[in-house]
């Protein structure tokens, strides 16, 4: 409902000239209904006029505060739209109860929400994903009629590289309660289960940010004593607890904790890898490096040699385990020797007989 004092303001302004109207509607031709409402929060959150002009004026668009003000006034009458007196600023919003986009979503970006929701939803916070979804409903409706788009949904798939396995449960509240950690930067208190622990422990830590890796949601985090930063699965939390304590400031860079390979699990040091493909195995590595450094040269047909520098982590020997008798470490020795090894005991293990 608009507040006794908006519409004061309303008819102060309705008693400017003639001359002055027309000036002001000259300057703001261009300036659809959808380009104010768009740039009105949502209740309970507000924008001045102040601040909505001046986001108006950084967009290109001309017009006056009092003109502003009018047209505001003339949308709260056919759009849900609120203007808030309470305290200072006074400010507009759109109601909680209102429609998201008031029909002015396009195909574009609902075609763009529906593919979000698909296949970003395990990147936002659960309180995000929420408000989103009166945008999918809408987006939903409008591709209802849209049949070359809607078709378009049911032709784009995103599929993993490797073998996908089915995510592990996660708690709700163990969820939101990670994410609403890692978003306001404030302490968690945590019950935690190691996957070598006999029993989960309590700890309280420092969330930095969160990973998906495939099936697997991670939290970052550094506990209060250590330096280090730790890899803590959702899945094998019992309890998370959000404090207002907040976190002190740090310089966390979670590209540099990727590209150190800490994803990997356990890197050791860079080391030079030279491995030799046979049948054709790595020649997709010309088109899809694993490093930029890389060097990959065919040595006979169907055989090619990698030399590449980088961390030797576990997920760096699943992929080379997973090209079978088609790979062969040449070096480190070390991991040479290692191959070797888990190798024979695999051979060893099919020349058991065994009943099938």
């Amino acid at each position: 409902m608009i507040s006794l004092l908006c519409e004061t303001i309303f008819h102060i302004d309705a008693t400017m000239t003639v001359a002055s109207i027309l000036d002001d509607n000259d300057m703001s031709q261009t300036l659809t209904d959808h380009d104010i409402i768009s740039r009105l929060p949502r209740a309970p959150e507000k924008r001045s006029v102040a601040e909505l002009l001046a986001r108006l004026n950084a967009a290109g668009y001309q017009i006056t505060a009092r003109s502003l003000q009018r047209r505001l006034h003339s949308l709260a009458r056919s759009h849900p739209l609120q203007c808030d007196d309470r305290d200072k600023p006074f400010g507009w919003s759109i109601s909680t109860d209102g429609k998201v986009a008031m029909g002015e979503l396009s195909v574009q970006e609902a075609v763009a929400l529906k593919l979000s929701e698909r296949y970003l939803g395990e990147a936002m916070p659960a309180d995000l994903l929420n408000d989103l979804k009166s945008y999918f409903s809408q987006a939903d409706s409008k591709l209802k009629h849209e049949s070359l788009y809607r078709a378009w949904l049911e032709k784009i798939r995103v599929v993993p590289a490797n073998q996908p396995l089915k995510k592990p449960v996660v708690a709700r509240n163990i969820h939101a309660n990670a994410y609403e950690g890692v978003l306001k930067g404030v302490v968690l208190n945590v019950t935690y289960r190691g996957p070598h622990a006999a029993k989960a422990k309590n700890y309280d830590v420092h969330p930095l940010a969160i990973v998906v890796r495939g099936s697997v949601t991670y939290l970052v985090a550094r506990f209060l004593w250590a330096e280090d930063v730790s890899l803590m699965a959702l899945h094998r939390f019992v309890s998370i607890k959000v404090t207002d304590e907040p976190i002190p400031s740090n310089d966390f860079d979670l590209d540099g904790f990727i590209a150190e390979g800490q994803l990997g699990f356990m890197p050791e040091r860079e080391q030079t890898v030279r491995v030799r493909f046979y049948e054709g195995a790595g020649a997709h590595l010309a088109v899809t490096p694993i490093s930029s450094g890389q060097k990959l040269k065919e040595t006979d047909e169907g055989e090619h040699e990698l030399t590449v520098h980088l961390p030797i982590t576990e997920q760096l020997k699943w992929w080379l385990l997973g090209f079978g008798d088609c790979a062969e470490v040449l070096a480190p020795k070390s991991l040479r020797d290692e191959f070797k090894s888990r190798l024979n005991a695999a051979a060893r293990h099919y020349q058991t007989a065994r009943k099938p």
